[in-house]
């Protein structure tokens, strides 16, 4: 069997395809992931094929424009960003898929893809990382900027906010999406939302007790739990970086994600909390302009190291409500204090809090003295207590080797 692993985004959206990648070709299959650019040495360091679905210079595009990560312009920047991309994306996935034995596994946002599914040219599923995505009237997912569904209100009015939603997207994507849908002899789309998840296998990477399955998800939902693939092999956790969490208390992880270019203040205030605290520091970017030249002592840079490995050495976590993120320390059983942003990280925060084990701040609760004192609330032994009694509940289950049987079901 031949699988096309296809995802946009940056670490958090591609190691979860790569990671599933690395258990079907375990199990013996080829596998071609399809990806930005940067990811190319990846792929070839784990033997699998590879296909850039953007360029090194589209994907920093993407990344250096700020409205990626507001609440509200994030939607429209990102349709615009996209809309010119999916002709060439749906010629390379159609061409991937056209061999005999052919199956595909895509990230929602990788629309190219569902179009090569009605095409039937191959099988497809998409591959669920977080369930903020999944509209809802019975638990509706906390949306970003304000604009979630209240609980409780009547399935009319849930059913006209969704449908509004779905117009909201059909007004960013529609018109370049049912323009190509029309050159492909396929009918318009008016629901993006509702059709952009395969109608044959949908594997959601998160845990039953993360998010309880409602009656109005999609019936093709399978829950397979968190992935544990974050990048490492081995070697990937520098000694340096190690040695700095092992030589005193365990240090305070501060990171805004992979993808983030515009975190200089973010990172300021983490190193004057640390100073507040009198707490030592672990400051995570690939990008290391945002660091401030003068660190305090107790205070170091790292631009990457595996999570699954850093975060049992850290007294607690402070990111940006990443599922990626969120899902390695509740395997490490590190408490959360979340600074959302936009996408799924608000619900993300909601759900973390809800579980006792995680802080959520507001966006005008970012100075170092916010970050101070709720750090303070947040590690206790209550709260380390909970975190490791979640961290029980993760277990060694790893949801990619869940999924792989699955996706090998859908070989016609």
């Amino acid at each position: 069997m031949h699988v096309i692993l296809a995802t946009m985004g940056t670490d958090g959206d591609v190691f979860p395809h790569v990671g599933l990648g690395v258990q079907l070709r375990a199990r013996g299959h080829q596998v071609t992931l399809a990806a930005p650019e940067p990811y190319r040495n990846l792929a070839a360091d784990l033997g699998l094929g590879f296909r850039p679905l953007v360029t090194a210079e589209e994907a920093g595009r993407m990344l250096a424009d700020p409205d990626l990560w507001h609440p509200l312009r994030s939607g429209p920047m990102m349709a615009r960003w996209g809309a010119g991309l999916l002709p060439r994306q749906f010629e390379l996935l159609a061409m991937l898929a056209a061999g005999p034995a052919s199956v595909l596994v895509a990230n929602p946002g990788v629309l190219a893809a569902r179009l090569v599914q009605e095409k039937r040219i191959c099988p497809m599923a998409t591959l669920l990382l977080q369930p903020g995505i999944l509209p809802s009237i019975s638990a509706p997912p906390e949306m970003p900027g304000g604009l979630t569904l209240p609980r409780g209100m009547p399935r009319p009015v849930g059913r006209l906010y969704w449908a509004a939603i779905d117009a909201t997207g059909c007004l960013l994507v529609g018109g370049s999406l049912n323009r190509l849908r029309a050159a492909l002899g396929l009918r318009p789309v008016r629901r993006v939302f509702q059709w952009w998840l395969s109608p044959e296998l949908v594997i959601g990477l998160f845990p039953h007790w993360y998010a309880a399955p409602q009656p109005d998800w999609p019936a093709q939902l399978r829950l397979a739990g968190f992935g544990r693939y974050d990048g490492g092999r081995g070697g990937d956790f520098a000694d340096d970086i190690r040695s700095f969490c092992q030589a005193g208390p365990p240090p305070v992880a501060f990171t805004l994600g992979t993808g983030m270019t515009h975190g200089a203040a973010f990172f300021r205030a983490a190193a004057d909390a640390c100073g507040l605290l009198r707490a030592r520091g672990l400051l995570l970017t690939k990008y290391p302009h945002q660091i401030p030249a003068q660190l305090p002592p107790g205070v170091c840079y790292c631009a990457f190291a595996p999570f699954r490995q850093l975060l049992p050495l850290c007294a607690a976590v402070v990111h940006h409500g990443g599922i990626g993120t969120t899902a390695a320390a509740l395997a490490a059983g590190t408490p959360q204090l979340v600074l959302p942003l936009a996408w799924d990280q608000p619900d993300n925060a909601r759900r973390l809090q809800g579980l006792g084990v995680g802080i959520r701040l507001g966006p005008r609760q970012r100075t170092a003295e916010h970050l101070a004192r709720a750090l303070r609330r947040l590690m206790t032994p209550d709260v380390w207590a909970r975190c490791r009694a979640v961290a029980d509940r993760v277990g060694k289950m790893d949801g990619l080797e869940v999924a792989a049987p699955w996706v090998e079901g859908l070989e016609k």
